[in-house]
């Protein structure tokens, strides 16, 4: 299957599944504690520009401007924004949205401060496109934080992607914190620091191997 058709496979698939996803998501159940580590994962004094890459629901997006920062997200699937968008104004933040693909955003190259991807490589047809973007979007010195996990332990499978679809995808099963250090590397980004050491406890249901890493632009 080729990437574009993945990808609009993919969007379609979470704009089916947006209206009930933030009923079971991890960023609800566990809200304070996401809230925290991205707090100190940012290692930010003042406001900062942010972006989110693959926003969904708009997790990283909503802390990010609970936090005070500037900040635009973006997202493939309508459904997923719409979900997102009504969040932002049940919960009085503000925050720019766009439908759009990671690597198709209008987000100015050297315009960010943050950019955040959680739990966005697992399901990209082409993952390090979409690092390579963040890095792009990046000012000298920006820090990109990524979360994702090994989804392939979990006691029932992330997604019910079709057969062809979910092969297509090289990260379908998840990825490990050494995978993704490695990633982040060949995407020119400098060494990698955990924050996973925050969550006193994996903050998904079977105990899901998972990670997040901040790394610099240099």
């Amino acid at each position: 299957m080729k990437a574009a058709e993945a990808q609009t496979q993919v969007s379609d698939y979470w704009t089916r599944r947006a209206p009930a996803f933030d009923g079971v998501a991890s960023h609800v159940a566990q809200a304070s504690l996401w809230r925290d580590v991205l707090a100190a994962a940012f290692e930010a004094q003042e406001a900062k520009d942010v972006v989110d890459l693959g926003t969904g629901t708009g997790a990283c997006a909503l802390i990010a401007a609970s936090l005070g920062h500037r900040v635009r997200a973006c997202d493939g699937s309508e459904g997923m924004l719409a979900a997102a968008r009504w969040a932002a104004e049940a919960s009085g933040l503000d925050v720019t949205f766009e439908h759009a693909l990671i690597e198709e955003v209008s987000f100015a190259p050297g315009s960010a401060d943050i950019a955040t991807l959680r739990n966005v490589l697992w399901t990209l047809p082409e993952p390090m496109a979409a690092l390579r973007k963040a890095y792009l979007l990046l000012r000298a010195g920006g820090l990109v934080l990524v979360s994702d996990g090994l989804w392939s332990v979990a006691a029932q499978y992330r997604s019910t992607y079709p057969g062809a679809l979910a092969a297509s995808l090289p990260r379908h099963d998840g990825l490990t914190e050494d995978e993704a250090r490695l990633m982040l590397s060949d995407a020119g980004f400098g060494l990698a620091r955990s924050w996973q050491h925050l969550f006193p406890a994996s903050p998904y249901p079977g105990d899901v191997p998972m990670f997040v890493l901040t790394a610099s632009k240099g």
